[in-house]
Formats: C-alpha cells, sequence, structure tokens
C-alpha cells in the first residue's frame, strides 16, 4: 500500500491549494479514464502496470486487479519494479492494462515508451495516459516534452494503438488561473482561493480548450481477449 502522506494520498483537491485548478479535472478524469478502460478488458482481474508509480497515489483506482507499480529508483517511491519507462521489465503481451500520470513529459524518449507500451500490453487492452501542455518546468533538467492533442494522437497511432479518448482537463480559463496562482509573490499567496474561485467560475461560463493544461487519454491494443496470466520477464519476477 501507499505510504504517501498529504493531500495527494487521498486526492483531497483543496481551493487554497495553487494546483488547485490543474488537479480539479485531471483526478475525476483519470478515474473516469480507468473506470472505462477496466470495463473495457475481459479478464476478471486484469493485469496493471503503473508506469512512474511514486508513492502509488492511484494504487486504490485499481481494487481486483494485479497492480504492479514500477518506478526508476526507490526515493520517494514504493514500487514493485525498479527500472525503466524506455525498456519495461515486461514479456511481450504481458499486461492488460498500462497506467502512466505525468510521466511522459520526464522521458527522453517517449516514443519509446509508446512503443514499449504497445509491446506489453495484450490485445484488448488499454494504455491510460495524461501529460501536460501547460506546467512550468519541473524536476529539471528531466522535463523534455509537452504534446499537443494532435501530437498524442500521432504518438499513439505510430505504434498501433487505437485512440479511443482524448479528454482536455480544464479550460483556457483554468490554465491562465492557473498560471497566476503559480506565479503569485508569497505576500499574495492569500488571494490564491480567490483565483482559483474567479478562473473556475470563469472556464464554466466560457469553456474553450485551445490552452488546456492538460490531457487525459484512452488508448487501446487490437481485439478484446480474456486473460488472467500475468507474463513478467523472468529477471523482474519478485
Amino acid at each position: 500500500m501507499s505510504t504517501l502522506t498529504g493531500r495527494l494520498a487521498v486526492r483531497r483537491n483543496r481551493i487554497w491549494a495553487r494546483s488547485f485548478l490543474t488537479y480539479h479535472y485531471l483526478w475525476p478524469n483519470i478515474e473516469a479514464a480507468i473506470g472505462r478502460a477496466r470495463q473495457a478488458i475481459a479478464s476478471e482481474n486484469p493485469v496493471v502496470l503503473d508506469v512512474g508509480c511514486g508513492e502509488r497515489p492511484y494504487e486504490d483506482l485499481f481494487s481486483g486487479c494485479t497492480y504492479w507499480g514500477l518506478n526508476y529508483g526507490t526515493e520517494h517511491a514504493s514500487p514493485d519494479l525498479v527500472g525503466t519507462a524506455l525498456a519495461l521489465p515486461i514479456r511481450d503481451a504481458g499486461v492488460d492494462l498500462v497506467f502512466a500520470t505525468q510521466v511522459i513529459e520526464h522521458l527522453p524518449d517517449p516514443w519509446k515508451f509508446l512503443a514499449e507500451c504497445a509491446r506489453v500490453l495484450r490485445p484488448g487492452g488499454r494504455l491510460v495516459l495524461t501529460g501536460p501542455l501547460f506546467w512550468p518546468l519541473h524536476e529539471e533538467p528531466h522535463d523534455y516534452f509537452r504534446f499537443t492533442k494532435y501530437g498524442f494522437a500521432e504518438l499513439v497511432r505510430r505504434f498501433g494503438l487505437e485512440l479511443l479518448e482524448l479528454r482536455e482537463d480544464g479550460g483556457n480559463w483554468a490554465m491562465i488561473g492557473q498560471a497566476v496562482a503559480l506565479n503569485l509573490p508569497a505576500w499574495l499567496r492569500p488571494a490564491v482561493p480567490v483565483t482559483n474561485l474567479v478562473f473556475l467560475a470563469l472556464d464554466r461560463i466560457d469553456y474553450r480548450t485551445g490552452s488546456t493544461m492538460n490531457y487525459t487519454l484512452v488508448a487501446g491494443k487490437g481485439k478484446v481477449e480474456a486473460s488472467d496470466e500475468f507474463a513478467m520477464a523472468p529477471a523482474a519476477r519478485l
């Protein structure tokens, strides 16, 4: 189980948080995407690979699944597997669902990662992926890419996956409000709740998505086939 403490461990979004607007949209979209992906998988006990799992804050969304968390290291993380997203330690057609949230921007070769996702997914499997369009530089220097919705569509299709849905995580006004909240100087931080409320209201009144903050997508691989076996590479088996 996750050992993470604080807001993300239970996904409680607070109006005074500077990241409020991003998570207001992102968390519900992740939960909905995972729910739809699980419904589409024939297996009663789908095998899930959470790439870049960190402290496993989304593990609860995979109850009833065989869940494997993968991370590049163990600092501030609780993985089952330690490895790189660019060479997943999983056999071909070894998992039913690959989940990777806010990871792709940190990969120097996202094309290789998508090839790996396509390789390890079983026929009928699903990829649930999220990534930012707007977010300041973070985890530097390992912050490499931002994809538009067309970039994400091309990325998954290039490796034989079918894009099933792609949702914007917030509209133009939310993106502007998020930028304001993140850049307020310390002496103006008490204004963050007001900023969040004002721009959330504007986003609801005038919802346009040309400058969204983030994307959540679901992609599928081939025909659905039921299977309960987990095919992990021998070297990675625990």
